[in-house]
């Protein structure tokens, strides 16, 4: 068996967005208690890998992005994919910049406008959108496009960079931070491993940084930083588990029913994924040309 990684490994695109709408529906409280507010990565320098919290690892990433792509505060941000409001929060309380959330879930949404009320941050909006379709969003009306680990989950890549270049305004910026494969091909029990994690999390597929790299470029953007951060952040997946384990099974269960219950045996696997560099943490920012 050969499988493409840069081809979807799910069939129907109607099903898989409904099941990944279901998802972070039936899971996305279950996340929180274990992941915290941001249910992304967190970024461990080599020499501080002990003494920093899962939160500040968390927001120490959003830093290290947000610094490369030099956030004003007359900007309008558009978080594609923005789970619970994570981000989009730190974005706007940290730098005044107007910014809009949007996701699949409504679950999410209602987490992320219920986060907004209680810490009264001004200048962000939450809304039930699909981010390849991206409707409420008129032609070069956004500054900067933020996508962090999100785009794993969309069915079309190509689809999303053209709304992208679509919506940003002449220079504005995507900032793209995703999981990536490090092989064009698998064959026979790397196919196997990679269709299991795929479907494990609900990832129509995970093409490789050189991809990535490729259909940006096919979109019309120029490219100022292609990197691999997977050293920086893998070490989070660890702390992740850790924390499963202060939780009963009757906790799991009630903070996400079944899919609660598999969360501790999809953590090992992308743990072992990135352990075993089948999964690279591919980071890139890329212009929009004036």
């Amino acid at each position: 068996m050969k499988i493409r990684t840069s081809q979807p490994v799910m069939a129907d695109r109607d099903k898989t967005m409904r099941k990944i709408a279901d998802f972070w529906n039936k899971t996305s409280e279950g996340w929180r208690a274990i992941w915290g507010p941001h249910i992304h990565h967190g970024f461990y320098e080599h020499t501080d890998q002990i003494t920093v919290t899962p939160i500040e690892a968390q927001e120490h990433l959003i830093e290290k992005l947000a610094k490369m792509i030099c956030i004003s505060p007359r900007d309008k941000i558009l978080d594609a994919g923005c789970g619970m409001g994570g981000s989009s929060l730190y974005l706007a309380k940290k730098f005044g910049a107007h910014v809009y959330g949007i996701t699949l879930s409504h679950k999410q949404m209602a987490i992320a406008r219920e986060c907004a009320r209680a810490t009264d941050i001004q200048h962000v909006t939450f809304t039930l959108e699909d981010a390849l379709v991206m409707k409420s969003f008129v032609d070069e009306s956004i500054h900067v496009l933020w996508s962090l680990e999100s785009c794993e989950q969309f069915y079309d890549k190509s689809l999303f960079f053209r709304q992208a270049a679509r919506v940003l305004k002449p220079g504005g910026t995507l900032m793209l931070a995703t999981w990536c494969s490090d092989q064009e091909e698998y064959d026979g029990r790397q196919a196997k491993q990679y269709r299991k994690l795929c479907r494990a999390f609900d990832l129509p597929y995970m093409p490789t940084l050189d991809h990535y790299r490729k259909l940006l470029e096919q979109a019309g953007f120029q490219l100022s930083l292609c990197e691999d951060w997977s050293s920086y952040v893998m070490k989070s997946w660890e702390i992740g588990l850790s924390h499963v384990h202060d939780f009963s099974f009757l906790s799991l269960w009630k903070l996400g029913g079944l899919r609660g219950l598999r969360f501790l045996k999809q953590a090992r696997l992308m743990q072992e994924a990135f352990r075993q560099h089948r999964v690279r943490y591919g980071v890139f920012i890329a212009r929009k040309p004036v």
